[in-house]
């Protein structure tokens, strides 16, 4: 069975949907038309697509790297026999180090375990 990330959860929340994103977009873009907001980045992700096809590698500007990457072949039974998959390619992102530091310095570091007291002299 394929593995399927754990997301139902969020069906429940009020998540970004296509019409909004595209709202938002013109919005951040002064107010261009909804239309050319899906059309620029339909482009975007065409050109990204292009891209990955050809070298297997992007850096886009700001957010990061997108690489495809040969997974290693592994053991796996089939039925009741045992036998080997082949690698295959997969999509992986790497955020540039201050993009991921933007969003980490957002969350707080957890104390997990407090340090012991210093020993009691019993003199």
């Amino acid at each position: 069975m394929p593995w399927v990330p754990p997301t139902k959860h969020l069906r429940k929340k009020e998540l970004l949907d296509p019409e909004r994103f595209y709202r938002l977009v013109s919005e951040r873009s002064n107010y261009i038309d909804p239309e050319v907001a899906l059309r620029l980045y339909f482009s975007v992700v065409a050109v990204i697509s292009e891209e990955l096809n050809k070298h297997k590698f992007i850096r886009l500007p700001v957010l990061g790297d997108f690489a495809l990457i040969r997974q290693k072949s592994r053991p796996a039974w089939v039925g009741r026999s045992h036998s080997i998959i082949d690698g295959m390619e997969v999509l992986k992102f790497y955020p540039r180090s201050t993009f991921r530091e933007y969003f980490n310095k957002r969350q707080r570091i957890q104390v997990l375990s407090h340090m012991p007291p210093p020993p009691i002299n019993s003199n």
